[in-house]
């Protein structure tokens, strides 16, 4: 699968989805390519992780970076359809606490 990232506005949500592996290799990609994106618009966040078959630490630091940058905008992150591994990183490093996890993203 190829590591890409699309993107569309659903419902005045930016829905962001990620696709094959989000790893060192590409997070500095997706990050510059995430601050264009959210500076064009004002909407809240959710981050599709449906078709992510691998996040490293690198990539979760991405998730914990633009939660901070959306934050301090008064915007709103959640992310959806982690892997059940990449659900446990998740849980097990206390983002669930600051960040709202949905089972489902309606397309």
């Amino acid at each position: 699968m190829e590591n890409k990232m699309e993107y569309e506005i659903k419902e005045e949500t930016l829905v962001v989805y990620f696709y094959g592996e989000i790893d060192g290799s590409n997070v500095s990609l997706y990050r510059n390519k995430l601050n264009v994106i959210l500076a064009m618009n004002e909407d809240d966040v959710i981050f599709d992780f449906k078709h992510t078959t691998f996040i490293d630490s690198a990539g979760v630091g991405l998730v914990l970076g633009r939660y901070q940058q959306l934050s301090k905008e008064g915007r709103k992150l959640a992310v959806s359809r982690l892997s059940n591994t990449a659900y446990k990183v998740f849980e097990l490093s206390g983002l669930f606490e600051i960040i709202e996890y949905l089972k489902e993203v309606q397309r």
